[in-house]
């Protein structure tokens, strides 16, 4: 088969599994994704107060690899925050393009899709989980609230780990130990809101 032929099915089977990402999200929603990207994931649950099925959606663009090999800058990939409207439609809330890492921020593994589960959603509360486990192996959390008073959602905590090699003799001892930890947590510093916080 010639490469021709290999680039024309990869491209073919990414559209399929895309399609069959975004499949479970709400017509309404899908309609509201922005042009030029499609679902990398997303999450349902409650995100506020209403006991509504809103929704995390991760969003990126199909060629965001060859842009980032070809520029050296990826681009970014927003994360929609939707809420359930009474009505059973749903709006766009809030969006952050800064939360999920970019597919170079993991060297040679791509931090958000290539981990566990990209997103959690908890009570009121959801986190946007970048990690990796090749060449490096790191995880960085980051935890967001809702806050009635405010009607927003607002930073609450980030939890950045590193594991490295265990120089232990011992041959029952783990292969890799803790590091480095560092919490930041958001009760120490003014409110900031989900839309403006940035890692850097």
């Amino acid at each position: 088969m010639t490469c021709t032929k290999h680039a024309f099915l990869f491209a073919a089977l990414f559209v399929v599994l895309a399609t069959a990402r975004a499949g479970s999200l709400p017509d309404n929603i899908l309609k509201q994704i922005p042009t030029g990207y499609s679902v990398l994931s997303f999450k349902g649950g409650e995100l506020n107060d209403d006991k509504l099925e809103d929704f995390l959606v991760a969003v990126h663009k199909a060629d965001e690899k060859a842009i980032a090999d070809k520029t050296g800058k990826a681009p970014r990939r927003p994360l929609m925050l939707f809420v359930q409207n009474a009505d059973g439609s749903y709006t766009l809330a809030k969006r952050n393009d800064h939360v999920i890492f970019a597919v170079n921020d993991g060297g040679q593994c791509d931090p958000f899709e290539d981990g566990e589960d990209g997103l959690a959603i908890k009570n009121h509360y959801f986190t946007v989980q970048n990690s990796v486990a090749c060449g490096a192996h790191w995880t960085d959390y980051i935890t967001f609230r809702y806050e009635p008073k405010m009607h927003d959602w607002i930073f609450y905590k980030r939890i950045s780990e590193n594991w490295v090699m265990n120089n232990s003799n011992d041959p029952n001892a783990d292969a890799l130990v803790l590091g480095n930890r560092r919490v930041e947590s958001g009760k120490v510093k003014p409110p900031v809101p989900f839309e403006k916080y940035s890692p850097n």
